[in-house]
């Protein structure tokens, strides 16, 4: 009985040793680099808590916009214009592209889907460049 004990145990730690490692990703790594380049880049429209600026800056926490991860991606890198629906409130200001590399774009984005009661997709460095060729209904970038 004290064997199978130990075995669920481990087994256990095992899975959810897992979900913050996954194939080669260090999906907790990610996320501290990502809280440092979020402190850095986009802290002064979207706020500490990703609550973002009423009528100015849409939020990151609790965000039902987060859904499409192309769209993210483009959005930090390549800037958006035009409006949008956010939590049910319209914004319509302009964002302008961050320069980051793919590491650092996956970083932060797995930051802010993993804060403020988000509970997003993971995003990889190789999840970039795809995602900038791909079409995204409702997207305008601003570059």
């Amino acid at each position: 009985m004290k064997k199978i004990s130990v075995a669920l145990a481990l087994c256990c730690f095992a899975i959810i040793s897992s979900s913050f490692y996954i194939q080669g990703f260090d999906v907790k790594a990610s996320i501290k680099r990502g809280k440092a380049i979020y402190e850095t880049q986009c802290i002064a429209c979207h706020m500490a808590q990703g609550e973002g600026l009423p009528g100015a800056f849409p939020p990151l926490a609790k965000s039902d916009y987060l859904g499409d991860k192309n769209r993210l991606i483009k959005i930090v890198l390549q800037g958006v214009t035009g409006p949008m629906k956010v939590n049910g409130i319209e914004y319509n200001v302009a964002m302008a592209p961050v320069n980051l590399t793919d590491a650092q774009t996956a970083d932060v984005l797995n930051y802010v889907l993993n804060s403020w009661g988000n509970k997003g997709v993971l995003i990889k460095p190789g999840d970039v460049q795809p995602a900038l060729k791909a079409k995204v209904k409702n997207y305008q970038p601003n570059n």
